[in-house]
């Protein structure tokens, strides 16, 4: 049955607000969408900008897994080397005329890489013999890190009190076993 003029006007109508409703949901959805698609365009070309760039330098990073496998101390006993570790703070700040106010032993979760052995340290002295203390303490060779830091002036005006975090890293167990 054919439309009347009516009718059709009315169908017309109500086809292009069906039309427009529909661009007006739809289209904030595909902006999003494209949006969405270029941020993750580009964030994998910087991986793989990022890829070329470890990829080049392969060998420096086979020479470095080299010196690790070597070097890196695997960990017998905790409680052993976390006396190693104070008896060395306190012989370290002793050479640096440092004197440590607090010391206390942390409990450090292991990951897929190292296991953590750490202490948080009150140290307080000189300037002179802080800088010696830590950057004796930040040793690469000896796998030593130090993630936290704070430092402020003592009551005794040229000396400086430290708080810091040392941690050094064990080979895991896991890695450990060939």
């Amino acid at each position: 049955m054919p439309l009347n003029p009516r009718e059709q006007r009315l169908a017309l109508g109500l086809g292009i607000v069906v039309f427009l409703m529909l661009n007006l949901l739809l289209l904030p959805r595909l902006v999003a969408f494209n949006r969405e698609s270029r941020r993750k365009n580009a964030e994998l070309q910087a991986q793989v900008t990022a890829a070329h760039v470890w990829i080049a330098r392969r060998d420096y990073w086979n020479e470095r897994k080299a010196w690790l496998e070597k070097n890196e101390p695997t960990l017998h006993a905790a409680r052993e080397e976390s006396a190693d570790q104070l008896e060395h703070f306190q012989k370290s700040a002793r050479e640096s005329g440092l004197t440590i106010a607090e010391v206390s032993l942390l409990q450090l979760p292991a990951t897929e890489f190292y296991q953590p052995i750490g202490a948080r340290l009150t140290v307080k002295g000189p300037w002179a013999g802080l800088v010696r203390f830590v950057s004796g303490l930040q040793n690469p060779a000896l796998f030593n890190v130090i993630p936290r830091f704070s430092i402020r002036s003592d009551e005794t005006p040229p000396d400086v009190q430290c708080e810091l975090e040392v941690q050094r890293w064990f080979l895991t167990p896991a890695r450990a076993t060939p």
